[in-house]
């Protein structure tokens, strides 16, 4: 298959998506791997865009490169790419902006959506504004379907990180499945509890796992399972800023009811959402009270076929396969990725479509760059050894030692 196959509309907007993600540092730091292994293709089609002789074309594509959220921009100049692919796509110099679009659509994982008109005055608002409206948990300690274990960890003052667990929480109290069937439980691993006040209220378990030193990712998911999902038969591993719709839960629960499924990702591809679209994100989940956000409104980028942001699994496969590699002492990513490959191996990962999005906050380091090892370490991490018979989620373990 090649860029003839393709309808001309379709390649116009894969080319202003590259366009836009050349120029907007929010989309390349969605996930700096996946741009620094495209950039050079996206920058070709850009280049290819600037090469054409149409002005008003070049004079759009100056636009966007100058401010890439320029959504009436971004859509015109898919209009006029559209028109040209359709009219003069057997010129030389539009055939090969057609070819350098599909090179970089069929080796990208980055993809952006440009959005619609967004609503004029809308504000951030803060955790305690979202809360005010969100249904206490259940407090259930019988017998459930699911546990949801979120990972959580914010030293400063409130900010997006806290605004964005509010919602999570705010939506999580807010689905079409029974609440006292599913367990919500938040893990905050630092040196000292410093939200349970805020938060505690609106999850069945609060679990402080002490860890003044880099955030563990891994350790702190193990310590929320062993210590707060355990019984149930499902576990769910939800990050902190992944903002779920109202059928979220009863959906998964219902996939685990087919014979021989053991784990699965509900989504394919998850839209992480700009600043200002993720402020309209919450407005409409949450204070509005929708059961979904209009995610085709929304700006920002696609991570394709990510490996973390929400997996769902059978407790036993997670215990069977020593849970998350607790050598990723530090940082974002890997983990995801050498947790689910484990899982595949031993249980088979589903994909499904769920459309979830994913709330904008500062970029935390990836762990190669917090342990310091640089990306190299892709190449030469032991993946996949992590031991199944591990000790996993030990409280004690980064804990301080205190004289007496």
């Amino acid at each position: 298959m090649s860029w003839r196959h393709q309808d001309p509309a379709a390649l116009a907007d894969a080319a202003v998506s590259s366009c836009v993600l050349a120029a907007d540092p929010f989309a390349q730091s969605a996930a700096p791997g996946f741009w620094t292994w495209s950039r050079d293709a996206h920058r070709a089609v850009t280049d290819a865009v600037g090469a054409l002789p149409d002005a008003r074309i070049r004079t759009l594509a100056e636009t966007v490169a100058k401010d890439p959220a320029d959504i009436p921009a971004c859509r015109l100049l898919t209009a006029l790419l559209a028109d040209r692919l359709r009219r003069h796509g057997e010129e030389p110099v539009t055939t090969r902006l057609a070819e350098l679009v599909w090179e970089a659509e069929t080796s990208s994982r980055l993809r952006m959506q440009t959005g619609t008109e967004r609503p004029a005055g809308l504000g951030a608002p803060a955790a305690r504004e979202i809360l005010r409206t969100a249904r206490p948990a259940a407090g259930t300690k019988g017998p459930v379907d699911a546990a949801v274990v979120i990972p959580f960890r914010e030293r400063g003052a409130e900010s997006d990180r806290t605004r964005n667990l509010a919602a999570v929480l705010h939506a999580l109290n807010n689905q079409s499945h029974p609440r006292d069937r599913y367990r919500v439980v938040v893990v905050e691993s630092d040196g000292e509890p410093r939200w349970e006040q805020l938060y505690g209220p609106y999850c069945d378990t609060y679990l402080f796992a002490e860890n003044p030193g880099p955030f563990n990712y891994s350790w702190t998911i193990n310590a929320g399972v062993v210590h707060g999902a355990r019984p149930a038969e499902l576990v769910c591993v939800l990050e902190a800023d992944i903002l779920v719709d109202q059928g979220f839960v009863e959906r998964a629960v219902e996939r685990f009811r087919v014979p021989g499924t053991q784990a699965h990702w509900p989504f394919e591809d998850v839209l992480y959402l700009d600043a200002a679209s993720s402020h309209q994100a919450v407005t409409e989940r949450c204070l509005e009270g929708r059961p979904a956000v209009e995610r085709d409104a929304l700006r920002g980028v696609f991570l394709r076929r990510s490996p973390g942001a929400c997996v769902w699994l059978r407790e036993s496969l997670f215990t069977r396969i020593g849970g998350y590699d607790e050598r990723f002492t530090a940082g974002w990513g890997g983990a995801d990725n050498d947790f689910a490959w484990r899982a595949d191996l031993y249980g088979g990962m589903d994909r499904h479509r769920d459309r979830m999005v994913h709330l904008h906050h500062a970029r935390a380091a990836d762990w190669y760059d917090a342990e310091g090892t640089g990306a190299g370490a892709y190449a030469t991490f032991p993946w996949c050894t992590w031991p199944p018979d591990a000790v996993i989620g030990d409280l004690a373990a980064f804990r301080p030692q205190r004289s007496d």
